[in-house]
């Protein structure tokens, strides 16, 4: 006890260095991991914001490591296992949808044309996701997502039909879909293997955004179609049990700021869209904007395939593709 006592007495006066029992409690630190490859996109960039002020507001007591797609031994694809498995504790999940199939909906090629379709059937979609996610061990904080996306190819793309016969590189099995039924060969590659595979000749181009995979793979690419299949959204989800076990205060800061900050990369992505395409234009990038007939024809094509796309999935999808298809007037 006089030891104890002298111990202590030494360390308020400062004369000796703490045992590694007595000294401050380690902060806790999460393993933050994305689907995008590059820090300049901007989910990228406004994550760093999101680690910063973390950092800050819990005075270093909740440290986020944030990791860009490609850098750990994790698909793109497997971010959603990853994170209910505790492998990370949070994932900025855009490549989701072998893992919960139900957000497929909000990507049904033709289904969505604007931004204000989106945020209607983003608010339908909700609860089913919420619910998917949970069902894996995560918890959904918020949802961002890119402009929509077009074609690309390193070959002639200037329509519809010139889609026929060229291996493109999508991101979920419905844009695969309509590919299909306009004659491409439609591939799933994670963005961080994207460069390699259009080196290579794996893939002949792209379906992204510009200021998406437009921004960053320009240089390997000739031609864009402008023609919209879908938006491609992300979700930022967290382990759930690691979530719970976060004291309130932290907990508190860190929903609140992915809640907040999060809008921003989706309002950053659409006015970087703007800017991006007046670049490619600029570095001669062939650009052909599709008519009202080439999206007119593209949703009679797409039309049947929305209810048997659902159909397979069970009576929940059904009903939320019927609700969102109510939503939209469609």
């Amino acid at each position: 006890m006089i030891t104890r006592r002298r111990t202590l007495a030494a360390l308020a006066a400062g004369t000796v260095a703490a045992p590694a029992v007595l000294r401050a409690q380690a902060a806790t630190t999460w393993i933050v991991y994305t689907y995008v490859p590059a820090a300049t996109l901007a989910p990228a960039r406004v994550f760093q914001e999101i680690v910063e002020r973390v950092a800050r507001e819990t005075n270093g007591g909740l440290q986020l490591k944030y990791h860009l797609g490609g850098s750990l031994t994790i698909k793109g694809t497997d971010i959603t296992t990853a994170v209910g498995d505790n492998v990370i504790q949070i994932g900025d999940d855009g490549m989701q949808q072998g893992n919960v199939p139900i957000t497929g909906i909000l990507r049904l090629p033709m289904l969505i044309t604007n931004r204000q379709e989106f945020d209607k059937a983003l608010a339908v979609m909700k609860p089913y996701v919420d619910k998917a996610y949970d069902k894996r061990g995560a918890t959904v904080i918020s949802t961002y997502y890119f402009p929509l996306q077009i074609a690309w190819s390193s070959k002639k793309l200037t329509s519809l039909d010139d889609l026929k016969g060229q291996k493109i590189r999508a991101t979920s099995p419905e844009q695969i879909e309509f590919l299909k039924r306009f004659g491409a060969n439609g591939l799933t590659v994670s963005g961080a293997e994207v460069p390699s595979a259009l080196e290579r000749g794996v893939v002949d181009g792209v379906l992204t955004a510009n200021a998406g995979g437009g921004k960053i793979w320009k240089d390997l690419l000739k031609y864009c179609y402008e023609i919209g299949l879908n938006y491609f959204e992300a979700n930022i989800a967290v382990n759930k049990e690691a979530f719970a076990k976060l004291p309130g205060s932290q907990r508190e800061v860190l929903t609140k700021a992915i809640v907040e900050l999060s809008p921003k990369m989706t309002e950053l992505l659409f006015a970087e869209e703007g800017e991006e395409k007046a670049k490619r234009k600029a570095e001669g990038m062939v650009q052909t904007e599709a008519t009202a007939a080439d999206y007119k024809r593209g949703a009679e094509r797409m039309a049947s395939f929305w209810d048997e796309w659902a159909k397979p999935k069970g009576a929940e999808t059904q009903e939320a593709l019927k609700k969102v298809r109510e939503a939209l007037g469609r």
